[in-house]
């Protein structure tokens, strides 16, 4: 089972770091979003950019992976929200965040190794 969880992740590799790239993208668009002051000011502006490469960057990343193994790795963005969000804005992690930021991160590791052939 281990060297096959490997086999995935080298088959699926460039598709694993374009998906990573593209929720970590998202992540940071929104982010901005949310401390922009009113519409169309350069954080709103810089975070539709980031967010539509994003976007992009999920498009692209199915044509080398996947799509079972690189769709639930967009999950990752919510980790990346979480301490993005912790950093930047002052959010607060809780006990319940931190269970739920492990839960999410060991399925998406799970999920990310199972499709070797």
């Amino acid at each position: 089972m281990g060297n096959s969880i490997f086999q995935s992740i080298r088959k699926n590799k460039t598709g694993i770091l374009l998906i990573m790239l593209a929720a970590f993208s998202t992540s940071v668009g929104q982010m901005l979003w949310k401390m922009s002051g009113h519409f169309l000011d350069g954080y709103f502006v810089i975070g539709f950019f980031l967010y539509f490469c994003g976007a992009l960057l999920m498009i692209v990343a199915f044509r080398f992976g996947d799509l079972s193994v690189l769709h639930p790795l967009l999950s990752m963005g919510y980790i990346f929200s979480l301490f993005l969000g912790s950093i930047f804005l002052g959010e607060h992690m809780t006990p319940f965040k931190i269970i739920g930021t492990c839960i999410i991160f060991a399925g998406a590791a799970l999920i990310g190794g199972g499709d070797a052939d």
